[in-house]
């Protein structure tokens, strides 16, 4: 196998799964558990991490087609789940994230600039760039990526040179990691790596040596490896920010609202200038994200939705003005809209993933009955108990 492949493949996950609310999350979980971070931190990356490399390796198998994996929860039932997630990442959800971590980023230093506005002139952006070309996309990601993990360590780094004491919040150790998994599942890189496996699953296929059969144990350790890098690089910059957001816990307190978190942290740990340009970067790159979004969701309502009955340029244009009209209500209004759901399906998400990879490598299948158990039993603890 191809060494240099499979480290592509491991950064190509971390670049593909880094996006808004990987931002926020971290940062806001040090903020709100202070001295009891650590135990924080680790309920986070099992959710924010273990959990995403469990679905990449399980639509790996499934050929890196979400439609397989989900396809084994019955035509009607995997439909739904696919409509739900879709319009998840789409315009109600990821794509007005993006737009609102953007304005958040941009405001402090254009205070002209009301999130009514800026949604508007995002909306445009956006719709411009899958109009003329999808390029836009890959010149951005291609200097952007770089450059947004330059300024992310860089304020890890600075921040955790100069720290001030951890803020005493009156939660135990136990509290503080039940308030991990959750905020780590605010993250929704689950539904990343299911629905954008494909591109992973390319990549796999080239590291394999010309003479290698690719049976699912050979696609599984390909995606393990690669998964490994990704999930590492994921680890450190949520270790970093959890880290750096508690040690400057007094500073941030006063901010309640998350997305707006970073844009304060940047300018306290790399000065005006410094903060300026982090914050830039982290718009410019949070706005190609809801380009690549869009894109996504345009296909997928031009063709599984419409069944092509309209233009694909409406589509295209549907979808940014519903994600423009979502962004208005904020990062904490789009969260408290979408995190119900995400917790109501994540469970059943879950299981399928794990069901569906043993499967696919030992012949035992109990996905419906497991799926359809785990999505009750959500259900009924979310509304009859």
């Amino acid at each position: 196998m191809k060494t240099s492949r499979i480290i592509a493949t491991g950064f190509a996950m971390f670049a593909m799964l880094f996006g808004a609310g990987n931002v926020a999350y971290p940062l806001a979980l040090g903020r709100d558990i202070g001295n009891q971070v650590l135990f924080g931190l680790l309920g986070f990356v099992l959710t924010a991490v273990l959990v995403p490399l469990i679905g990449l390796i399980s639509t790996i198998l499934a050929d890196g087609d979400y439609k397989k994996i989900l396809g084994k929860l019955g035509s009607l039932p995997g439909n739904i789940v696919i409509l739900v997630c879709m319009t998840l990442i789409g315009p109600f959800a990821l794509i007005p994230r993006c737009v609102a971590i953007s304005h958040s980023a941009l405001a402090p230093y254009a205070t002209w600039l009301t999130l009514p506005v800026f949604s508007v002139i995002a909306g445009a952006l956006i719709l411009a760039c899958i109009i003329r070309s999808n390029e836009v996309v890959d010149l951005l990601g291609k200097y952007l990526g770089p450059l947004k993990l330059i300024l992310l360590l860089s304020i890890i780094v600075v921040g955790l040179f100069n720290p001030l004491p951890f803020v005493q919040v009156g939660i135990t150790p136990c509290e503080a990691f039940n308030t991990g998994l959750h905020t780590g599942l605010g993250t929704v890189d689950l539904l990343g790596t299911i629905f954008f496996a494909g591109l992973i699953f390319g990549s796999l296929r080239r590291a394999a040596d010309d003479n290698e059969e690719l049976t699912p144990r050979t696609l599984m350790r390909l995606g393990l490896k690669a998964g490994v890098i990704g999930g590492l690089l994921l680890g450190l910059v949520y270790t970093g920010f959890c880290l750096v957001s508690a040690y400057w816990g007094a500073e941030l307190v006063a901010v309640a609202d998350d997305s707006k978190i970073f844009p304060v942290i940047a300018r306290l740990v790399l000065g005006e200038a410094g903060g300026l340009l982090a914050n830039i970067t982290l718009a410019l790159s949070c706005l190609t994200t809801a380009t690549a979004l869009s894109i996504v969701f345009s296909e997928y309502l031009h063709r599984e939705i419409l069944r092509e009955k309209i233009p694909y340029l409406q589509a295209q244009i549907i979808t940014v003005i519903v994600a423009a009209i979502m962004s208005n209500l904020g990062f904490m209004g789009i969260m408290m809209f979408a995190l119900p759901i995400i917790v109501l399906i994540y469970p059943a998400l879950i299981v399928l993933a794990v069901t569906h990879m043993i499967y696919k490598l030992w012949g035992v299948d109990f996905i419906k009955i497991s799926v359809a158990s785990t999505f009750a039993i959500s259900l009924a603890l979310k509304y009859l108990l």
